[in-house]
């Protein structure tokens, strides 16, 4: 059983690891909002995204190599990764709640809009069996969101993908010493 000493030491560790997830995830919401001006970003936004298990990996196994000599369980290597997704969370839905608030000024949800909107779109929900008044809905509830509420649900949403992704980078960072069958 981990001591005390130990958990706060985890907890530091987490939120300097949270910070640097965060910096790259604030990096891939700004690819994001540049791709509504240039496609080209879309692209660097998916990279991110699909960087994101291996980084929290990466952080969670430099974390087992410096604190705990390269030795440490299934559970704290879990348990380092979702404190390190909680943290990143929190600081990207901090970025995204100023971002809705006082700079996006109703392009991200008029983007959208405009796309829900497109008969192409219309005629491809209909056609997989969505009633014709389910994109108008969907905009009429989009529209009503205010920042905080944005930025709440990717909080979530960030916070519950983090501890599913971590199930796995637990299992890349644990040490192979507690894999071992016990006797």
């Amino acid at each position: 059983m981990p001591s005390a000493e130990s958990y706060i030491r985890m907890r530091a560790f987490a939120r300097v690891d949270g910070a640097k997830l965060g910096l790259m995830w604030m990096i891939s919401f700004a690819f994001f909002i540049g791709y509504f001006h240039q496609p080209i970003f879309g692209m660097f936004w998916l990279a991110t995204i699909i960087l994101t298990p291996f980084m929290v990996g990466i952080l969670t196994s430099n974390y087992a190599q410096k604190v705990c000599d390269g030795q440490i369980s299934y559970k704290h290597a879990f348990a380092h990764s979702v404190l390190t997704v909680f943290h990143a969370s929190l600081i990207l839905a901090i970025v995204q709640w100023a971002y809705f608030q006082y700079l996006d000024h109703g392009l991200v949800i008029n983007s959208y809009t405009q796309m829900l909107s497109d008969p192409d779109f219309i005629k491809t929900m209909e056609s997989m069996g969505y009633p014709k008044d389910t994109a108008s809905q969907f905009v009429e509830n989009m529209q009503k969101l205010r920042p905080i509420d944005i930025a709440l649900q990717l909080l979530w949403s960030n916070m519950m993908a983090g501890v599913v992704m971590s199930l796995t980078t637990a299992l890349y960072a644990s040490s192979k010493k507690y894999w071992r069958p016990r006797n």
